[in-house]
């Protein structure tokens, strides 16, 4: 499978990393110079560093061709942006980390659909129910 990271952070980098291990073929954008770095020298991806939610960034990263884009940095909008742009330019799943879950609400605005997304995680909620499965 073709993946596109959006986000090389801590859980962007392990998502990489496992999922590179079952030889998909991963590209992670991320605007932080040190952690495309940290990306290109740990993991068999292909790295570009730049903003995530740039529709030229996403054009040559070739979501159009992923079979997933994962939005995945620490900033919800950031992650919107960058679904919306994903879908405009033809990505066929888009899965997006959403920490304010007014984003997620019934009576919300900004409805995550509205955006392209396909799925969304919750850390914290997700968290919470693990807790309580104790």
């Amino acid at each position: 499978m073709r993946i596109v990271i959006i986000g090389v952070g801590e859980v962007g980098f392990h998502v990489a990393k496992a999922l590179s291990q079952e030889d998909h073929d991963i590209t992670v954008i991320d605007i932080d110079p040190s952690k495309c770095k940290r990306a290109s020298e740990s993991l068999d991806v292909i790295v570009k560093n730049g903003n995530g939610a740039s529709p030229r960034n996403l054009s040559e990263a070739e979501v159009d061709s992923a079979d997933y884009v994962l939005c995945l940095t620490r900033v919800d909008e950031v992650n919107l942006i960058a679904a919306q742009q994903a879908k405009e330019l033809g990505a066929k799943k888009i899965i997006a980390r959403l920490r304010n879950q007014q984003y997620t609400t019934r009576d919300s605005i900004i409805k995550p659909e509205k955006f392209g997304i396909n799925h969304v995680i919750h850390p914290e909620e997700e968290a919470c129910r693990d807790i309580v499965q104790l």
